[in-house]
């Protein structure tokens, strides 16, 4: 009798464990699908944009004044909105106990999170406004100087939308409710070309301003876009029998201090980010235009690649943080696990298609064979370093799930900068490696730092399963171990 019974539960708890992951397979590509698609959509923007202005006369002056506007106002409008890390982390681990007073909490961190946003909003526009005046100490011509301020004046109006719609997302994501995210940034791209189309040139009785017309063409997109998500709010505010209240404006000294907490290294983060891009862009500059026209194209098509895995972190910050909240630490690890799993799929077909290609790839944005023959070799290194990438962002998303930010920035930070920067200024001048020196540099940092994130994840899971708790990993409750 104990030898038929003792296999029948060992295969019962397998096939349990089995269904187990594939509900939270299921439940993952529901938020991740939707948010990547999402992602995509976002990026597809700033071609639209691009493309519109490329119509305009004197098309190269509205190009490189609308990229020089954008870098410096979503530079500085991305760490604000990166500083909302704590609402998706939170939210969805007051979410995850799955009591009526934990969903009342999410709605609680959404409205603390609106009073950080009534704050950074006239930072971000005053901060963006005196950019302008230093353009003209970095001899930046004239031109471009006067062209660049007429679309920031513009854009910077879409300040406030834009990071009411990035507070209300976060808090949708959080509770499960995703869809309107993808709807909101699929359909901005109509509304982006139409308003482009209006504004820029004149149509349907608006008089044509030129390039300030694209800054005011992404206000009302990022107006619509509030909108949709305003609905979706109302929507599940009903479903999840909530609401929000202006008691819940008043200022909560723990729930701020929470919020900044996981806050503020994720906005860091993004400043260490965008000082390595720039690094990336200036070095790439003194090897020539032929090299420099490769780098951007190959950076380009590498930034729609990864537009997937981060789709899917946001999924794994909303599943590990919502399984925090539940107390299981056997749902952490199911939820990060099923999330790599996922990413590292797709991340290997797309990455034999990205360096198996590369003349295909770099033949749809130029006919140049030099530039076409200089990027193939970067195509291979992008597709090594980009399994790098889609580790440290998953896993650095798990670890935001569980609140920690400082880890990946401090991560990202060091082999960045101190290991990545001056072993790819090396190999780019100092090697016969040049361009390909550079991203090679790029690709060892990025594949350290995506090894660093799993062994701080693994050995984060081991110490709490070794205890069995899980009371450090989460800010809201601890964990047991089921």
């Amino acid at each position: 009798m104990m030898r038929t019974t003792q296999p029948g539960s060992r295969s019962a708890v397998a096939t349990t464990a089995s269904q187990d992951r594939t509900a939270e397979t299921a439940r993952t590509l529901r938020l991740g699908g939707p948010l990547a698609l999402g992602e995509l959509g976002w990026m597809s923007t700033y071609i639209v944009d691009s493309a519109m202005i490329g119509h305009m006369p004197h098309s190269a002056l509205g190009l490189a004044a609308s990229s020089l506007g954008n870098t410096i106002f979503y530079a500085i409008v991305f760490c604000a909105i990166r500083f909302m890390t704590g609402l998706e982390t939170l939210a969805a681990q007051s979410f995850g106990r799955g009591t009526q007073e934990g969903r009342e909490e999410s709605v609680h961190l959404l409205a603390q999170t609106l009073l950080l946003v009534g704050v950074s909003t006239p930072i971000v526009m005053l901060l963006t406004l005196a950019a302008i005046p230093l353009l003209r100490h970095l001899g930046i011509s004239p031109e471009i100087v006067g062209s660049t301020s007429a679309y920031l004046h513009s854009l910077v109006w879409s300040t406030a939308p834009l990071l009411l719609y990035m507070a209300t997302r976060r808090y949708l994501q959080s509770v499960n409710h995703v869809v309107l995210i993808a709807v909101s940034l699929l359909t901005a791209n109509l509304v982006n070309a139409v308003g482009d189309y209006a504004f820029l040139f004149g149509h349907f009785g608006v008089h044509a301003m030129g390039l300030a017309g694209s800054g005011w063409a992404t206000c009302v997109v990022r107006v619509y876009m509030l909108g949709l998500l305003a609905v979706g709010f109302l929507l599940t505010s009903r479903k999840l029998h909530t609401r929000l209240s202006l008691r819940q404006l008043r200022p909560s000294p723990w729930r701020l201090g929470l919020l900044w907490r996981i806050g503020w290294p994720d906005a860091l983060e993004n400043i260490t980010d965008l000082g390595f891009s720039t690094y990336m862009s200036i070095v790439c500059a003194r090897l020539g235009s032929t090299l420099l026209a490769a780098h951007n194209i190959v950076l380009e098509i590498d930034a729609f690649v990864y537009m997937v895995p981060l789709g899917l972190s946001y999924a794994t910050i909303v599943r590990v943080g919502q399984a925090a909240g539940g107390g299981s630490l056997v749902r952490v690890q199911r939820a990060a696990n099923v999330s790599f799993a996922l990413g590292l799929g797709y991340i290997l077909v797309a990455s034999l298609l990205f360096a198996g290609f590369p003349h295909y790839w770099t033949s749809r944005y130029t006919n140049d064979a030099a530039v076409i023959a200089a990027a193939a070799p970067i195509f291979l290194i992008c597709g090594f370093l980009q399994l790098g990438d889609t580790a440290n962002v998953l896993f650095s998303a798990a670890l935001t799930g569980l609140g920690d930010t400082r880890t990946p920035f401090l991560a990202n930070t060091v082999l960045y900068w101190v290991v990545g920067m001056p072993l790819s200024y090396f190999l780019a001048f100092h090697t016969s490696f040049a361009l390909k020196g550079l991203w090679l540099g790029r690709g060892v940092a990025a594949v350290l730092t995506g090894a660093v994130m799993a062994l701080v994840w693994q050995q984060r899971i081991r110490h709490a399963t070794g205890d069995r708790q899980a009371s450090g990993l989460t800010l809201l409750r601890p964990m047991h171990a089921e």
